[in-house]
């Protein structure tokens, strides 16, 4: 999931392309903010891209 944060989709398009509901992935966005203390999915998806993790293709 936080790879998917790095290509800027919507939660729509994330629970679409990995075949979940929108909200379960609003969920785990949430928890990856909390259990890294990160503000919002920008953050995360900065944090992602420095650790060079990225989406599967």
């Amino acid at each position: 999931m936080p790879a998917e944060l790095t290509t800027g989709r919507t939660n729509r398009a994330i629970a679409e392309r990995l075949h979940v509901a929108p909200r379960t992935v609003g969920t785990h966005i949430e928890h990856i903010l909390a259990k890294l203390d990160l503000p919002n999915r920008a953050a995360a998806a900065a944090i992602a891209a420095a650790w060079g993790v990225g989406p599967s293709r």
